[in-house]
């Protein structure tokens, strides 16, 4: 069947990109790695039923670079390369997909897959410092991220108050305060006294 041919790609292009995460360069790993990601959350999504024995020579390279310390990789390398093969890992041994909110003006886009998250970097490396803006105004990106309609500048407005409004809030709470403790010093002072 169809399954069948795609499951065993997915093993056979896993088990190769198994064999780059030894690769000296780090741009290479983190590729193999989010690879690997990537195939088998397809795997998992295309068939319920399909289950995959994770090689133990894999799973140690997982865990090897997910803690990897060694002083010849540059600092913020190894940060990188860290954080990024623990979730692989937590994907990989757990099927606990990454959860990350990106938070842009009034709106919050989650990526809770290694799809949408991969599909995220690509978009932040093409549009650079503007991904902000394109996600805020950007319709068609707004549509392949599902991100809805666009949230009016007149809708996000109306849920802030007001300058004046939280000048006489916080007016009254600092009168409220002051007289709060006015009456404390008097009862203070009224004990000492006696």
């Amino acid at each position: 069947t169809v399954t069948d041919i795609n499951s065993a790609i997915n093993v056979a292009s896993i088990n190769q990109l198994g064999q780059l995460l030894d690769s000296p360069h780090l741009d290479v790993r983190m590729a193999a790695g989010e690879g690997i990601a990537l195939l088998l959350e397809q795997a998992r999504q295309s068939n319920d039923e399909w289950l995959w024995e994770i090689s133990d020579d894999l799973l140690e390279k997982l865990r090897q670079l997910s803690t990897d310390s060694h002083k010849y990789r540059a600092k913020k390398d190894r940060k990188t390369q860290r954080s990024s093969f623990r979730d692989i890992l937590r994907y990989v041994e757990y099927d606990e997909s990454p959860n990350i909110q990106v938070r842009f003006g009034q709106e919050a886009l989650s990526l809770d897959s290694w799809s949408r998250k991969k599909q995220y970097d690509a978009f932040c490396q093409v549009l650079g410092s503007g991904m902000n803006l394109h996600l805020t105004e950007n319709e068609l990106l707004r549509d392949i991220l599902e991100l809805g309609e666009k949230v009016s500048p007149i809708n996000a407005a109306s849920n802030k108050q007001t300058k004046l409004a939280r000048h006489l809030l916080n007016a009254a709470n600092f009168k409220a305060r002051s007289i709060s403790r006015g009456k404390n010093r008097d009862k203070r002072s009224a004990v000492l006294a006696t």
